[in-house]
């Protein structure tokens, strides 16, 4: 589970109340403007690295037919913990070992690169109340805000371990440069200051550049063996950029997962019209059958408030939602 303490706790209550005969375990991590990132993904990945070596056992009897009934992990995870846990989830499902086979996600923050692009893709329409909009520019403003803090260098949040939703698409553009007269470490800093001279001279403003397409990526490759887990992700529509994260995080995953359970060649790749147009019956019959295990594989479940995990009464029945769909997935 990763969270604050109290939605750990809400969450851990709730998890207990399921009866599951597993261990609940928080994984703690760092992050402030003193430990920016990476320092979170390190953190997470070395309590991962714990549980498998402390808590999963040393050998198991493999069931016929059903060896990945072993060593099963679930995780969970809300806003920027629900994004670690997502990073975890792509990364740890490596097939014929302990890992990750379900992930809860609640509003996680995926995408550290382009807010306005996820905030205009919800709040743009004309029917959008004018306070709506004025909150979701705000909350942007406030993310754009916390990114300079968090992380030191922008090459940082382009990172897929810091944006996971860029383990399935482009980023949609370039990185841009570090501020020239920021330092962005400790050591680099100390060198600023034992330079007897440093002057900065601006460069003539340049046009900027069109935005990139946001093209898909062949994830997993088949050459990681790696094996998607199940997602349960919950978003609220009252927070417009995050319910847009979500949306398109469960698109994509969706793709993902027809992707790697075709055996031909065209389930490896998103079909164009073109090739669509081209397939017989049988193939378009096979197609629907592996998007609508997708849609099983991968749940959006949409509320019209922020739709947190917390102790109200509707926080509270997300996190039963969320604690049966977990109970299922790992029995």
């Amino acid at each position: 589970m990763l969270g604050t303490e109290l939605q750990t706790q809400t969450v851990f209550s709730q998890l207990r109340q399921q009866g599951l005969p597993f261990p609940i375990v928080q994984l703690n991590y760092r992050l402030s403007p003193s430990q920016p990132f990476p320092t979170p993904v390190h953190d997470v990945l070395r309590g991962y690295d714990w549980i498998k070596e402390h808590l999963l056992p040393k050998r198991a009897i493999a069931l016929a037919g059903r060896p990945q009934q072993m060593s099963r992990l679930a995780i969970c995870g809300e806003l920027l913990g629900g994004g670690l846990a997502a990073m975890l989830a792509l990364t740890e499902c490596r097939v014929g070992q302990p890992g990750i086979v379900a992930a809860a996600l609640s509003n996680p923050l995926v995408d550290w690169v382009d807010f306005k692009g996820d905030l205009a893709k919800t709040v743009t329409t004309a029917s959008a109340p004018v306070a709506f909009k004025a909150a979701s520019n705000a909350l942007t403003t406030e993310l754009q805000a916390l990114r300079s803090k968090l992380f030191r260098k922008p090459e940082h949040y382009f990172d897929p371990f810091a944006s996971p939703m860029l383990f399935l698409r482009l980023p949609g553009g370039a990185i841009p440069a570090a501020p020239p007269d920021v330092p962005t470490d400790d050591m680099e800093h100390l060198t600023q200051l034992n330079r007897e001279e440093f002057r900065y001279v601006s460069e003539p403003a340049q046009e900027e550049a069109k935005p990139l397409r946001k093209t898909s990526k062949r994830y997993p490759s088949p050459l990681l063996g790696l094996r998607l887990p199940a997602f349960h992700i919950h978003a609220g529509k009252s927070s417009s950029l995050l319910f847009g994260q979500a949306e398109e995080f469960t698109r994509r995953l969706r793709q993902a997962h027809v992707r790697q359970a075709g055996e031909l060649e065209f389930g490896r790749k998103v079909l164009d019209e073109d090739e669509i147009d081209e397939m017989n019956e049988s193939e378009r019959r096979e197609i629907a059958q592996r998007e609508m295990e997708a849609r099983k594989k991968v749940q959006l479940s949409v509320s019209q408030d922020l739709g947190m995990w917390d102790a109200s009464p509707e926080g509270r029945a997300r996190v039963a939602e969320m604690a049966k769909w977990v109970s299922d997935a790992l029995r």
